[in-house]
Order: C-alpha cells, then sequence, then structure tokens
C-alpha cells in the first residue's frame, strides 16, 4: 500500500476561490477533486482529476461522474459550480482592472527603459478611458438599395472608366490542307 502512494505523482492542489467548498461535509479527497477538475478545466478529464485526487483508478471514471452530479453529490457539485464563478469573477476583464495592469506594464516598462512598451501601454490606457478615439467609415451597399438611375448612373460611370478603345480585324479560318 505504502508502494502505491509512492508511485503516486506529486499533484499541485491549487488555491481554493471559494468558500463553499469548505463545507464541513466535504472530505479532503472531493474538495481536492473539486479543485483540479476546476482548475485544470480543459487540461484533464474528470477521471484524471479524480485520481490525483486519490480516487482508485479501477473506480475513478464513476467516483469523478458521481461528483458531479447534484443528487447524489449536492454540497460537491455546488462546490464545484461556486469555483467556477469565483474564477470567472476573478479573471473577468473590467475597464478598472484593465487599465491598472496597463498601469503596471507601464511603470515597469518605463523602469526598464523599454520606451516603446511604456508609450505603447499608456496609449492602450487612453483608449480605454475614451482619450483616443479611432474613427472608421465603413461603406456598405449593395445594387438592392440603389435607386434603377442611380443603378443606370454606376454602369455608365463603369463603362467610361474601364472601357478600352480598340480595333478589330477579322481573321479568317485557315483550311487544312492534308
Amino acid at each position: 500500500m505504502k508502494e502505491n502512494k509512492e508511485l503516486q505523482e506529486e499533484v499541485f492542489i491549487p488555491e481554493a476561490l471559494s468558500d463553499a467548498l469548505f463545507h464541513p461535509k466535504i472530505t479532503g479527497k472531493q474538495r481536492k477533486f473539486a479543485l483540479l477538475l476546476v482548475h485544470s478545466e480543459g487540461l484533464h478529464t474528470a477521471t484524471h482529476c479524480a485520481i490525483q485526487a486519490g480516487y482508485a483508478k479501477d473506480s475513478a471514471v464513476v467516483r469523478a461522474s458521481e461528483l458531479q452530479h447534484p443528487e447524489k453529490y449536492p454540497l460537491v457539485a455546488k462546490a464545484i459550480e461556486s469555483e467556477r464563478r469565483a474564477i470567472v469573477e476573478r479573471y473577468k476583464c473590467t475597464q478598472e482592472r484593465s487599465l491598472s495592469t496597463l498601469a503596471r506594464i507601464r511603470d515597469k516598462a518605463s523602469d526598464s527603459g523599454n520606451w516603446n512598451a511604456a508609450v505603447a501601454a499608456e496609449t492602450r490606457r487612453g483608449q480605454i478611458a475614451g482619450l483616443y478615439v479611432d474613427k472608421k467609415e465603413i461603406l456598405t451597399g449593395t445594387i438592392d438599395s440603389m435607386s434603377r438611375d442611380e443603378v443606370e448612373k454606376k454602369l455608365q460611370d463603369l463603362k467610361e472608366q474601364y472601357s478600352i478603345e480598340t480595333t478589330f480585324e477579322e481573321v479568317k479560318e485557315l483550311e487544312n490542307k492534308a
């Protein structure tokens, strides 16, 4: 049994962002599973997270499924969802967060003498604050939105713009003399 635990890889357990994971009825293994599942979303399967949390490999598929099932383990399922919401909230992009992040980038770039990066960060801060406005005019239109007169005028303009004046000679086909 000791050998089995020694063979198990060292697993980094992320810090919990949600208090729901600390409910007294949620076990340590369940908490580990929930944290690993949420924080490694897209990197590891639920089964792999169950194994890393300490569940037996033979039953990991079943445990992973059950732990996410709100009827079988409502506290764990609720804690998983709560942790997901906490992650979204933590990394949500807001104007204030962007402004402060860009200010830190600007300051570090300025301190290291990287003036291009410092100016770029400050310019982006100004754009977020609404100090710089890029005006772009995109003209779209279709023939369906034009009147008959407008279409005829546009066709005439195109003819004049792209007309090719040329002369031509009629070429008679040669007969095969075979």
